[in-house]
């Protein structure tokens, strides 16, 4: 009985004590404070560009008294501190993780660095992370994709590379008798593009028709390079080979607006590097495109010859080529570009390439970093007349157009592009970059 008297006992007891902490009032959660702004006034924001995107920061800092623009990367606090400290950063090769040597970084949209009111480095972020290595150039881009099996998935025109040095015979082989084609391509006289490797800005882009005049180009061009000292030499070193020659499909049909001028849409992708987290890359999609008009109309008549004022859209071929936001292009209005961009760009970033991407960066890793890294890309997107979308290219760290050769909705489009990007990379709110991941818990 003694037993049964004890345990009841404590039982009573428990339930004594729950009923007391039930007339306690719970205590009021405490309070989660915002992390602290470290674009406070109090600190120092120190940013440097690339040439092009001088003039766009330069409209960023009247409305950021606390900005500093500096021209030479050395000048950034980090760069102050490794020359006190009698450590040249460009110097030397660093080395990651793996031990493999990593390329010295290039010119990069923007490296952002803050300073608290006693001089300390409180922030450091470079666009130099290497995520994009593998989309910049046209032929890796290829390459890329074809690792990551997306060629059945048509996210890129149908392409085939064709080496530097091709002998006349190996091209006929190669092309054969059918250049690269969409499906819904139903002209009977099939043009495909030529693309140097590296070219931009419209430079290295030929309209072919066979397998002829593609030989023809290709050959006038190594024999230019051979011809040139130390240019071959000099390629291997910067990228480890000789690119290669790509011919893609064309287009067509193509969506066209404004009296049939053709257009491309470029759009903006933001990848941050997290090292110190499960899952290493935030992908971003940035949710104000751009559309590039071509300075001329595609003739009703054409044949297999190809105005390039009519079929380049970026500006290189024609003073007449406009630079305008998608929104504000009534003829796109109701088609919904904006979503079906923004889903196409998040499934190919978040879905089909993220284990290249991820495998890229855990290899660059340095345990020596300095600044934490993102980078920034300029995608070229191309639209058929029936709504299909197709990744042309992805330009790593874009360029930013001339000041006056934009309007002035553009010209804050761009304002606040880089005003959007700074914000994000420096751990601020942003709303107009969207997490891939957001955009594909999308419903549809």
């Amino acid at each position: 009985m003694g037993f049964f008297k004890r345990f009841s006992s404590k039982v009573d007891l428990q339930k004594a004590a729950a009923e007391q902490a039930a007339t306690v009032p719970a205590p009021e959660p405490a309070e989660v404070l915002p992390p602290p702004d470290i674009f406070d006034g109090e600190n120092a924001v120190v940013c440097h560009v690339r040439s092009s995107w001088e003039w766009v920061l330069e409209e960023v800092r009247k409305d950021m008294t606390n900005l500093e623009v500096v021209e030479k990367e050395a000048d950034l606090p980090t760069g102050l501190l490794a020359a006190a400290n009698g450590n040249e950063s460009a110097s030397t090769t660093p080395v990651s993780r793996r031990g493999r040597r990593k390329k010295i970084p290039g010119p990069c949209s923007l490296r952002l660095e803050v300073k608290n009111s006693s001089g300390d480095i409180i922030e450091a972020v470079h666009g130099t992370s290497e995520a994009f290595d593998g989309l910049e150039d046209k032929d890796e881009l290829f390459r890329t994709m074809q690792r990551c099996r997306c060629e059945n998935l048509e996210l890129s025109p149908p392409s085939r590379l064709i080496n530097w040095d091709v002998t006349k015979e190996e091209c006929m082989n190669l092309v054969g008798e059918s250049l690269p084609s969409l499906l819904g391509n139903k002209n009977k006289e099939k043009v495909a593009v030529l693309k140097e490797p590296m070219g931009s800005s419209g430079t290295g882009v030929f309209f072919v028709s066979n397998a002829h005049e593609i030989h023809e180009i290709i050959e006038e061009h190594r024999k230019r390079a051979q011809n040139e000292p130390d240019f071959l030499d000099n390629l291997i070193a910067a990228k480890g080979r000789i690119p290669s020659w790509v011919l893609q499909a064309e287009i067509v049909p193509c969506l066209l607006i404004r009296g049939r001028r053709k257009f491309h849409i470029r759009t903006y992708v933001a990848c941050i590097e997290r090292i110190d987290h499960d899952e290493i890359l935030q992908t971003y999609v940035y949710n104000r495109h751009e559309i590039r008009v071509a300075g001329e109309s595609v003739p009703l008549d054409e044949t297999d010859s190809r105005d390039r004022m009519a079929h380049i859209t970026n500006g290189a071929h024609s003073n007449r080529t406009e630079r305008d936001l998608l929104d504000k292009e009534p003829e796109l209005e109701n088609r919904k570009l904006q979503e079906k961009i923004e889903l196409f760009v998040a499934q190919i970033f978040d879905q089909h390439l993220v284990n290249d991407i991820v495998r890229r960066v855990s290899m660059s890793i340095a345990d020596d970093a300095t600044a934490r890294k993102f980078v920034l890309g300029g995608l070229d997107l191309m639209v058929t007349d029936d709504n299909r979308l197709y990744l042309l290219e992805v330009n790593v760290n874009p360029a930013a157009p001339g000041r006056d050769s934009v309007n002035e909705d553009f010209h804050k489009h761009l304002c606040g592009l880089m005003g959007d990007l700074m914000a994000l990379v420096a751990g601020r709110s942003s709303s107009n970059f969207v997490p891939c991941g957001k955009i594909l818990a999308r419903k549809p």
